[in-house]
């Protein structure tokens, strides 16, 4: 009875001690035919989904978690089962009670793959629960990620506790021992030797920086922890002596930078980290944001598109505090939602018939006609609603992406419902 009531005490704790509570988005209206489950699981940094159908269809997957976020939870990207290289992600939004899914057409290029945002669509969640710590699940990823270092560190004392002491003065001999050398230059290499070069172990150099890890021709080389002398640090993969592969990077100044390195620079998908609070969740290419990606302000608001040697390019989208989106090119077109002491009328309607996605894209045949019927039966609306006052003026106007069909009864190519939202003012 005494060994069952310890052990029952240590499942507590590790209950406890874990992010055990359930959050959630439920009953989320995907379409009119399917709704979807959510459940975020921040202990293994996944999401657990369930699709339910109309008819009775249930499916069931998992989803990693890319990003944590106060209010939000990103997912990763998510090849389509379809193929034609077509990628989504998911944003489940608190504030909005919102899973805003984006899709992706993946385009090769000469260093990097670009996802070409292709459509959104927003469906509304009746049922959620959040109120996760952000702060928190940092603290603790930080400090797994330093246990990692500490566990790795002592495992490679352990193992050179175990070998004999390289003998002689001359390194290129040592083989299978544990030595300390010092170069001309100052650097001190202590560790695991083999075939007369270091394997593992430590380097302090002469400037004061200080590398703990695996070496290649006494370079870091593999898995290993950096700390330069002013204090920046990073810790992940290594090649040739160069940061190469997935780590993360923090500057004394504030900077920190998670994802993906290439020859020193960052190059892939990462998240970054401003002193000021600002944010970019996206794709880097040569040290520069590059690609698809999300900008986010200290304010809240962001700018969801395409990067072009670290500057905005083209039409993308802004997220308001509120969680509406709105297709924009900078930040100013987020904040201007004030229309107080306008005589202001919404104006949306919903096109009668479905359009293919590529038709749409390039605002062609069938897609354009819709398009443009949609666009005069606005400027109809507006004249009908403002009457009375005899003119208006446009303040917001957009078409927009309110349903999709993946699989549509005639044809393979996917079809949208379009629709065209805005605001208009009186006068």
């Amino acid at each position: 009875m005494k060994k069952n009531f310890i052990t029952l005490l240590l499942s507590i704790f590790f209950i406890n001690s874990s992010f055990a509570e359930d959050y959630y988005f439920n009953n989320c209206e995907l379409s009119n035919a399917v709704s979807g489950n959510y459940v975020i699981n921040l202990d293994s940094k996944m999401i657990e989904v369930t699709l339910k159908s109309v008819d009775g269809t249930v499916q069931n997957f998992s989803d990693k978690i890319k990003f944590i976020e106060e209010n939000e939870i990103i997912s990763e990207k998510i090849e389509s089962g379809r193929g034609d290289e077509i990628y989504f992600e998911y944003y489940l939004n608190t504030k909005s009670k919102m899973v805003t899914k984006l899709q992706y057409k993946k385009q090769s290029g000469i260093d990097l793959d670009i996802f070409k945002l292709q459509l959104k669509k927003e469906s509304f969640c009746s049922d959620i629960k959040g109120g996760w710590n952000k702060d928190q699940i940092e603290k603790n990823e930080i400090k797994n990620e330093q246990e990692q270092i500490v566990k790795a560190q002592k495992k490679i004392k352990k193992e050179q506790s175990t070998l004999a002491n390289c003998m002689g003065d001359d390194p290129t001999k040592w083989t299978n021992c544990k030595g300390l050398y010092k170069e001309e230059t100052g650097h001190k290499y202590e560790g695991f030797f083999k075939n007369g070069e270091i394997i593992s172990g430590s380097a302090l150099y002469s400037g004061g920086a200080k590398y703990v890890g695996s070496f290649k021709s006494y370079q870091p080389d593999g898995y290993g922890s950096f700390l330069w002398a002013n204090g920046d640090k990073y810790f992940g993969d290594w090649k040739d002596g160069k940061t190469h592969g997935n780590g993360t990077k923090i500057w004394t100044d504030g900077r920190e930078y998670t994802g993906a390195f290439k020859n020193d620079k960052l190059h892939g998908d990462g998240m970054f980290y401003y002193p000021d609070g600002k944010r970019y969740d996206g794709e880097f290419l040569n040290g520069k944001r590059h690609g698809q990606g999300t900008f986010t302000y200290p304010d809240g608001t962001s700018f969801i598109g395409k990067f072009i040697a670290g500057i905005q390019d083209g039409l993308g989208t802004c997220i308001a505090l509120d969680g509406s989106a709105l297709p924009c090119q900078n930040k100013s077109d987020v904040q201007a939602t004030d229309f107080s002491g306008k005589d202001t009328r919404k104006v949306s309607i919903v096109a009668k018939k479905w359009v293919r996605v590529s038709q749409y894209e390039t605002n062609s045949k069938k897609g354009k006609k819709i398009m443009d019927k949609l666009k005069a039966d606005f400027e109809i609306k507006a004249k009908e609603l403002c009457a009375s006052k005899g003119n208006y003026n446009v303040l917001q106007k957009r078409i927009e992406v309110l349903d999709l069909d993946e699989t549509p009864a005639y044809g393979l190519e996917t079809k949208l419902q379009i629709g065209i939202n805005g605001i208009i003012e009186c006068i």
